[in-house]
């Protein structure tokens, strides 16, 4: 029998930096079960989605992408264990051509392909988030009907995609097969906090309890307020901060997750009149799912949306909790800038005391 090496495409915000965090930080673990990392690391996983999708296709080098993926396939070969995994949700948006061409570096082994989703209500105000972070300036509102748009037109192209797990999960099963497609779904609010990860372990073969999730969620999320103010600052920087390798650093990481992440959240809602589309859709998705025949893990009736996650009024924070929410961020950067300043300072005064003494001893013969 063929090794197995189970593909794990996403969808985007459906638990995946949760769940990679827990396969990372257990590595040991997992291969003392037969399991391996191939890629063995976050960055490589990303080095080989771009190549696989051909992303940032005018900056691409044929002989390093090539290498790439000949790096991969030899991962897979050495690999001991009987199976293996390859995590990276950026996938979900594979088309069948690139697909294809993941499946040429898998050698011989037996792929089967692992899609995790969530229900709409929930996912959307995630993905409007990371839009936010990777500098857009779109109100929520505004967002929704882009995607509203999308999927009445049956475009299954990006951000939608990551919405449409029966689309994502037929292509799979078109170069697959259904039964080699396996879907997870993300357990509703107020579950124990891993379900999820237990889920996932059954498809994987391991055994939950001895894997090491993250104490605290490797992503975190903004809140309706912070979220805004994130909007607002991104529409006001220079188009050198929005380079995608300055506001990763500078922005999203620093900005956005340490200061506007460590604010006190109000969740984001789905205003109320999406509440039919999102409904509508939630119940094609749980059809057709169903009819797919894949394997599934948990229950579709976790993709259905509830009530909570719908908001009857305005979904816009007011002007005084955004003004009060910025304040707070230009404290908390100036505080940290005026503490790195003080601790360089000392430093640099000891250094000088430590200087004057040494030239008063070497004249008194010390």
């Amino acid at each position: 029998m063929s090794r197995r090496l189970y593909v794990h495409v996403g969808l985007q915000k459906t638990g995946t930096s949760y769940l990679q965090a827990a396969l990372l930080n257990s590595t040991a673990q997992l291969a003392a079960q037969g399991l391996d990392l191939v890629p063995p690391s976050k960055r490589e996983c990303f080095e080989l989605m771009v190549v696989i999708r051909n992303r940032y296709e005018a900056r691409r080098d044929e002989a390093s992408d090539r290498a790439t993926v000949e790096r991969f396939t030899n991962q897979l070969d050495k690999a001991p264990g009987s199976r293996a995994v390859f995590s990276q949700e950026s996938l979900a948006a594979a088309g069948p051509a690139q697909i294809d061409r993941l499946l040429d570096a898998c050698g011989d082994r037996e792929v089967h392909a692992v899609i995790t989703v969530r229900d709409l209500a929930r996912q959307l105000p995630s993905m409007w988030q990371e839009d936010l972070k990777a500098g857009g300036t779109t109100r929520f509102g505004a967002y929704l009907r882009g995607l509203q748009e999308l999927e009445r037109a049956g475009k299954a192209k990006a951000p939608w995609i990551h919405l449409d797990p029966p689309t994502v999960a037929s292509r799979w099963a078109a170069a697959l097969s259904a039964d080699r497609v396996h879907v997870i779904t993300v357990p509703p609010a107020g579950s124990p906090t891993d379900l999820l990860l237990q889920r996932f372990a059954r498809v994987l073969d391991v055994d939950a309890t001895r894997l090491e999730p993250e104490d605290r969620p490797s992503n975190s999320s903004l809140g309706l307020v912070q979220a805004e103010v994130l909007r607002r600052v991104n529409a006001e920087l220079p188009e050198e901060v929005h380079r995608r390798y300055v506001y990763g650093d500078v922005v999203k990481r620093q900005f956005g997750a340490q200061v506007l992440g460590a604010q006190e959240k109000q969740r984001i809602l789905v205003p109320a009149k999406f509440r039919s589309w999102c409904e509508e859709v939630s119940e094609r998705h749980v059809a057709d799912l169903a009819q797919g025949g894949y394997r599934v893990e948990g229950t579709l009736e976790d993709l259905r949306c509830t009530e909570a996650a719908f908001a009857e009024g305005s979904t816009r924070p007011s002007e005084g909790d955004v003004a009060a929410a910025s304040v707070t961020a230009i404290a908390s950067m100036l505080a940290a800038r005026g503490t790195a300043e003080a601790e360089r300072r000392t430093g640099e005064i000891r250094v000088g005391e430590d200087g004057l003494l040494t030239k008063v001893k070497r004249k008194l013969g010390k």
